[in-house]
């Protein structure tokens, strides 16, 4: 039995990225809208705060693992390197532990907050030019919204009276 060969062409290593990259971004979009749909419609399948703990410990892993890409980025800027930016993509981590330590909702408008800073942030390096691939800004921007959305949906949802 002979195999046969496959004369699909490849595409470049760049298109696999950006593919590569959606798919991941989109994917990692799944613990968000998952775990909104769970909240806004009370769902009995988790207890509510176990369920509000783990979106939220999601969420400051996902703000960390963004500081982490503007790490790198900052360290692979041209022309500019600057060390502020440097110390400046640290902020989304520290932002990240002090907001996962607030209570349901204010730890999640937090997260609305910081994920639109950080958006905003990175859009904006992409458009400058200070980091150097461009289809990532329509990634980000997409990503962003969708957790932004998610972010207050959630804060909305677990709005609970405070007792005195």
């Amino acid at each position: 039995m002979q195999k046969e060969i496959d004369d699909r062409p490849r595409r470049p290593r760049s298109e696999q990225m950006v593919r590569a990259a959606w798919i991941l971004g989109l994917g990692g979009l799944i613990p968000f809208v998952v775990g909104t749909f769970l909240i806004v419609t009370n769902n009995e399948m988790v207890d509510p705060t176990t369920l509000w703990g783990a979106v939220s410990a999601y969420a400051a892993v996902i703000l960390s693992f963004l500081g982490g890409i503007r790490w790198g980025a900052a360290l692979n800027e041209t022309g500019r390197r600057s060390p502020t930016t440097l110390a400046l993509s640290v902020l989304p981590s520290i932002a990240a532990w002090v907001i996962v330590l607030l209570p349901a909702p204010w730890s999640f408008v937090g997260f609305a907050v910081a994920y639109t800073v950080q958006g905003v942030w990175d859009v904006t390096a992409i458009r400058e030019g200070r980091i150097e691939t461009p289809w990532f800004a329509q990634l980000r921007v997409v990503l962003t919204v969708v957790v932004v959305l998610c972010m207050i949906a959630v804060s909305i949802a677990t709005n609970q009276p405070l007792a005195f």
